[in-house]
């Protein structure tokens, strides 16, 4: 072992429990862990000296039982256990069944003017996140990453952020560990298991994200085009969820690049459009990005929700950087090339391709041509559109689906229902304000009635002749077109019939 190394080793003289702080005594150096919620804490650690001071805001007791097995101690909270060595402070994480999280395989010791030590990679377990990249895949493994973004994501069911101000380096080329580089050891984890869970529990721990460029090039091209969708993503996977696009280098971009950069761009909640300007599209999604913003702030999920992060048992999504879902409903897979083709991976599921309205049965991969931007909404969702006449609901069966619309101008939520039921669907509207809305049902039989209760809607020969309670039936696309005024405060139901 070389000097350096045995500088480091220090050893644990005492717990002491300080209601969530968990003070480390130690013969040499200093270390705390504090709890943040049963499935999470914050881990600090000095080789020397004492710890600054904590600027940890203050959480809801959490119950923890502790215990001294001589060779290690464990704090054992309702949903893991952290054990830590008596000698050097190996940091493990279990679940309560004894099943690993995550496990420190060496001591931590000082190399280049900062700490390194080193973590297991089990088999089997794939590693997201890091920061805005432009690799194709998700997985970091094989690659040694160098990041002011040190959040990760693990499938075995934890994430880890580093807090320590400055540059990190986390090296995955050895396949059975992987190597922390980085200015202290100030990290903290969260079990999820599943990767929304572990982003809400950082959305605990940490401010509003800082805003960040998706690319600094003065001139746009195909290759920087491509570029900011993927860095888009990998950012989305890393925590980085305030993206800013700025469509003023394609300003003199050819039509066709320009085109796709509007598609793109227009799908950032912050863009500058420059002259390029916003999408149809996105004056459509008003509301949408309204709610998601909600939720981006309330439990710290990206607009841009990333495969592994919205499907994480789809391993096969991981391959796939450059789609991802915009919410929960919609797979987008931008066109990033000139030619206006590309190969799209549809997950397990039933998907409507929102331009030709044909359902596609995944997981398979399928090719597209075309002029617009590639949009799948997923079997089961219910997509709301902005429109001159309204909103309109587009609602993908036979699943069930809901949508929570936030009212910003009177922050309350409108919510909207719909679920098939033996020989009827239900289509329900809780509005908060009074507004147009014409539901969209795809793929469905014609109904023989559409009524609520002794009202019974009337059917209508042409789209532009519905009118509030009345609805319409594409017989060549199967949608049932359904239009009603729904005042404030006023929940509408409508039953479709089909007996």
């Amino acid at each position: 072992m070389p000097p350096q190394a045995l500088a480091a080793v220090a050893t644990l003289l005492a717990v002491l429990p300080h209601g969530n702080r968990i003070e480390l005594k130690l013969d040499r150096g200093s270390a705390e862990l504090i709890w943040i919620s049963p499935s999470s804490f914050h881990f600090r650690r000095v080789l020397d000296g004492p710890l600054p001071p904590s600027e940890e805001a203050a959480h809801e007791a959490v119950a923890i039982t502790m215990r001294d097995f001589g060779n290690a101690v464990t704090l054992r909270s309702r949903l893991v256990e952290v054990a830590i060595e008596n000698r050097g402070l190996r940091v493990a994480v279990r679940k309560l069944d004894g099943t690993s999280l995550m496990l420190d395989l060496t001591e931590a010791r000082s190399e280049g003017g900062g700490v390194m030590w080193e973590r297991q990679a089990p088999a089997g377990v794939a590693f997201y996140g890091l920061g805005p990249r432009t690799d194709a895949g998700f997985d970091l493994r094989g690659n040694s990453v160098r990041t002011d973004v040190p959040f990760l994501v693990s499938t075995a069911g934890y994430g880890e952020y580093h807090a320590g101000w400055g540059t990190y380096r986390f090296d995955f080329t050895d396949q059975t560990r992987y190597r922390i580089q980085g200015p202290q050891i100030d990290y903290y984890f969260y079990y999820g298991p599943t990767p929304k869970e572990i982003f809400e529990e950082h959305n605990l721990t940490v401010n509003q994200p800082e805003p960040w460029s998706v690319a600094s090039e003065r001139f746009g091209s195909w290759a920087t085009l491509k570029a900011s969708l993927l860095r888009t993503v990998h950012g989305s996977m890393s925590a980085a969820i305030a993206p800013m696009f700025n469509l003023a280098a394609y300003n003199p971009a050819p039509p066709e690049l320009q085109a796709r950069a509007r598609q793109l761009g227009s799908l950032v909640a912050r863009v500058q459009p420059g002259t390029v300007g916003l999408s149809e599209f996105r004056q459509q999604l008003d509301t949408f990005f309204g709610s998601y913003i909600a939720e981006l702030q309330d439990r710290g999920f990206p607009v841009w929700h990333p495969l592994p992060m919205q499907i994480p048992d789809d391993r096969q999504g991981a391959l796939h950087a450059d789609e991802f879902l915009l919410g929960d409903e919609m797979l987008v897979a931008p066109i990033y090339e000139p030619g206006g083709k590309r190969s799209v991976y549809l997950p397990r599921g039933t998907w409507t391709n929102l331009e030709t309205n044909e359902a596609t049965t995944g997981p398979r991969t399928i090719a597209v041509e075309t002029k617009s931007l590639p949009v799948f909404a997923r079997n089961g969702s219910i997509v709301p559109l902005d429109g001159a006449a309204g909103m309109a609901l587009h609602y993908f069966p036979k699943l069930a689906g809901e949508f929570f619309l936030l009212e910003g101008d009177i922050a309350e939520y409108s919510q909207v229902h719909a679920a098939p039921a033996l020989d009827i669907m239900r289509l329900e509207i809780e509005s908060k304000k009074e507004r147009d809305y014409q539901w969209v049902v795809h793929h469905l039989e014609r109904p023989s009635s559409v009524e609520f209760g002794d009202r019974h809607y009337r059917e209508v020969a042409a789209p532009g002749e519905l009118s509030d309670r009345t609805w319409f039936y594409d017989e060549a696309r199967k949608n049932l077109h359904v239009r009603v005024k729904v005042m404030a405060g006023e929940d509408c139901v409508i039953h479709l019939n089909f007996e």
